[in-house]
């Protein structure tokens, strides 16, 4: 089972009950004596990707107890979002196969009523990388101030907490912000503005109330900056009497990759698939598994993809260079072309027996492009990939049900 914990809550329920963590116990007993000792450097680092760049603060502060070293590796914060790195060390292996509920909390500023995310990763049997993500849409994060960290392990008698001051004004200050205040073709959703920082690009909408279950659940939107595209994935919303407000989001559009464009549009591209019907869908696990799949350049895929309305996709070749993947595809139509690119996504394969996995984040380094050499076709980029490692190429399994799906006319932001 790969070793990776995701979950997300609402901010209040935060503020009382911390971050719920899955974690494995030590295999020998826990220290009896506390041993605590701080350490702590703060510098602004910044370092370059092919595409992104980290504007993280690096805090390096630590806290030793009973056997445990958690350190606060770095942090980011732009108005409405905030980034945290920690790194939990063990004087013996972590076992794996037990869980210990713990609380991780991370707070900053005022006001805690956004949602906060979290992953974690074993980077090998001692040492494990927790990254938390927050959210903050109605209130604005603070450009300076005291980020507090607690993190309780109670099978390990650990309970610290740790305070530093942080600066983020380098980061605040590269944002772009546009009104949109437009409506969607054939569609009763609003889009009302377009927020980039260096942690992404964020499109928020409006639409009429509706019960869950008659919501629809694959909707998404195409990011157009230039030639290149990035797909914006629905990240969260809220509803009352008056209607829906909600979110799109991409990790890999950042304000750096935006900031010298001139032609920015968003491309809707609309999925009538509602909850309900996804849920009756997979009540009895009745996922399509495709047998005929093929490896080349240590990237396992499927070359053919079929759908519903008869038509066919194919992937036609795939190039790996140093630390980059391109996946060429096309399908019978536009339609299915744009389909297929914008849903593609790889991951790292687990390998049997294994007892640390890497996860690899599509989302924050995918991108596509038009295809010069086909007309019908486009080319997929996946960048800062392990070259040691072998993939997995994957599509969004609703996009077989093409008929579901309606693109949307070209909606334009900044000329």
């Amino acid at each position: 089972m790969v070793n990776k914990k995701i979950s997300k809550v609402l901010g209040p329920i935060l503020g009382v009950m911390g971050f719920m963590l899955a974690i494995g116990v030590l295999e020998s007993p826990v220290l009896a004596a506390d041993n605590v000792q701080v350490t702590s450097t703060y510098f602004d680092s910044t370092t370059s990707a092919e595409t992104y760049k980290d504007y993280s603060i690096n805090v390096n502060k630590s806290v030793i107890q009973n056997g445990l070293k958690i350190t606060l590796e770095k942090a980011l914060a732009t108005k409405h979002k905030l980034n945290a790195v920690i790194k939990v060390e063990s004087t013996q292996p972590f076992d794996q196969t037990k869980n210990d509920n713990s609380i991780v909390q991370l707070l900053y500023g005022e006001n805690h009523f956004g949602g906060q995310g979290m992953s974690s990763n074993y980077i090998d049997d001692k040492t494990l990388l927790i990254t938390i993500d927050q959210d903050n849409n109605e209130e604005d994060f603070p450009e300076n101030g005291d980020l507090r960290l607690d993190v309780v392990f109670p099978n390990y008698k650990v309970n610290i907490g740790m305070d530093v001051s942080v600066d983020f004004s380098e980061s605040f200050k590269k944002t772009i912000e546009k009104d949109i205040s437009t409506k969607i073709s054939g569609s009763d959703c609003t889009l009302n503005k377009l927020e980039s920082d260096v942690l992404g690009t964020v499109v928020t909408y409006k639409e009429p109330p509706k019960d869950h279950e008659d919501r629809y659940m694959d909707s998404s939107m195409i990011l157009k900056v230039g030639d290149k595209m990035y797909k914006l994935r629905s990240s969260g919303s809220s509803s009352d009497s008056q209607g829906i407000k909600g979110t799109y989001e991409s990790k890999a559009a950042t304000y750096d990759i935006l900031k010298d464009q001139k032609d920015i549009s968003i491309i809707p591209l609309a999925c009538d698939i509602t909850w309900d019907e996804f849920r009756k869908s997979h009540e009895n696990n009745n996922t399509k598994e495709y047998e005929s799949k093929e490896t080349i350049n240590n990237v396992r895929y499927s070359k053919s993809f079929d759908f519903s309305d008869g038509s066919k996709g194919e992937i036609s070749n795939i190039e790996r260079n140093d630390n980059s993947v391109k996946v060429y595809c096309k399908g019978t139509s536009e339609k299915a072309s744009l389909l297929m690119a914008s849903s593609m996504s790889i991951y790292y394969q687990f390998v049997e027996g294994q007892t640390n996995y890497t996860d690899y984040d599509s989302d924050k380094y995918m991108s596509f492009y038009k295809d010069p050499n086909d007309a019908l076709g486009y080319i997929v980029e996946f960048n800062d990939v392990k070259k040691d490692k072998a993939l997995e190429l994957i599509f969004r399994e609703n996009i077989e049900q093409i008929d579901r799906y309606n693109i949307g006319n070209e909606i334009q932001v900044s000329k």
